[in-house]
């Protein structure tokens, strides 16, 4: 069974987005609206702590957050 993904598991830093349980960092390409380089740390697998993260549920919080982001430039 997945964990759910919420917002307040991410964090911006250097003009990334990082979900801070995986350490998945989603990083939008400057002068588009929508390509991200994207590293998928440890979403899908099972961390030490028992919780896994389904990448459909990560990258679906992800769009959120870069629509924030373009919305607010």
């Amino acid at each position: 069974m997945s964990t759910p993904v919420m917002r307040r598991q991410f964090e911006f830093k250097d003009g990334s987005i990082i979900h801070t349980p995986t350490g998945a960092e989603f990083t939008p390409v400057k002068g588009t609206e929508d390509s991200t380089t994207i590293w998928t740390g440890d979403v899908g697998r099972r961390l030490p702590s028992g919780e896994i993260y389904r990448y459909a549920d990560v990258m679906a919080v992800i769009k959120l957050l870069r629509h924030e982001i373009v919305l607010a430039s």
